[in-house]
């Protein structure tokens, strides 16, 4: 066997095919979305729009099937760690929550240069990113996610919709400059990413044949 033919079958090996409920959550959200994005009017990508309260809602689901993982406990509060930030990012750090709106027009919002200790906030942002990476590094954490990289199976179906979702999102938003099929998008990307979290926190993943042995 040569070379080539050596890494697609180990390639093949790293990748789980089976079709499991996850992957019908996955699914049937991206269909929804596509339609929701088709139909619904461009101002569901605005601001406080529906879409992103329900990515809201799922980080936040996100960050407790992280917090109760039953596995790899410490990576996984990091990834809950993470998740907070995730949910702080959607919503500005506050900046654009609907009470901070302009009356007049609700998708206008201060920037922080014009709010009271507004110049406080990217300090502290990246304080808190410091944090994360420091802990990252401190508990070794890269270690458990080669680990992981090296014996887990990943799901196919969840991942694909997960990837395809992001790129579709960027695209929009970069190309066509479509807020509402970007927030779509972005609402399937997280769906597929709460399946997969799920999953890997529940331990119901797959993994290669000799790390079983080990």
């Amino acid at each position: 066997m040569n070379t080539s033919n050596k890494n697609a079958c180990s390639l093949c090996a790293h990748l789980d095919g089976e079709f499991r409920g996850t992957a019908i959550i996955a699914i049937i959200a991206a269909i929804a979305c596509i339609i929701g994005a088709i139909i619904l009017p461009e101002s569901m990508g605005g601001k406080n729009a529906l879409p992103e309260y329900c990515q809201l809602a799922l980080v936040v689901v996100g960050a407790i099937f992280a917090f109760s993982a039953n596995n790899n406990k410490t990576f996984y509060k990091f990834v809950f760690w993470v998740m907070v930030l995730i949910f702080l990012r959607e919503i500005n750090y506050g900046r654009t929550l609907p009470c901070f709106a302009d009356p007049d027009n609700p998708e206008k919002f201060k920037k922080w240069k014009d709010i009271p200790y507004g110049w406080l906030a990217h300090p502290l942002i990246g304080l808190y990113i410091a944090s994360l990476l420091a802990f990252f590094i401190w508990k070794k954490l890269y270690l458990t996610t080669w680990e992981l990289l090296k014996t887990a199976r990943i799901p196919v179906w969840e991942t694909a919709i997960l990837v395809l979702a992001a790129v579709i999102a960027q695209v929009t938003e970069r190309m066509f400059h479509s807020g509402c099929v970007e927030e779509f998008f972005e609402l399937t990307f997280y769906t597929a990413f709460i399946c997969l979290l799920w999953r890997f926190t529940r331990g119901h993943y797959k993994t290669l044949p000799e790390a079983t042995e080990k």
